[in-house]
């Protein structure tokens, strides 16, 4: 789902791509081509979210929590025992 959603918006940056060429972002006094800029982007960020889920699923498919050494707990839970020294 998250590389349809990827490819889509890469897919709508490649049509304004062609259809605007002319098309520029300036930021700081530079300016660069912007559809290409965000095409890349879009690509990059769905690789990196697809790789993020595919390792997640990998993970969770071999058995492992992925919850079970959270960080925060509910306010429902005990407080953890103290360690002894």
């Amino acid at each position: 789902m998250f590389s349809m959603l990827g490819g889509g918006m890469a897919a709508w940056g490649v049509d304004k791509w062609v259809r605007y060429p002319e098309a520029r972002a300036s930021q700081f006094g530079f300016e660069a081509p912007l559809w290409p800029a965000f095409t890349l982007f879009v690509l990059a960020a769905t690789a990196v979210g697809v790789r993020l889920l595919w390792i997640a699923a990998g993970r969770v498919e071999d058995g492992e929590d992925l919850f079970a050494q959270r960080h925060r707990r509910r306010r429902s839970d005990p407080p953890p025992p103290p360690e002894s020294e």
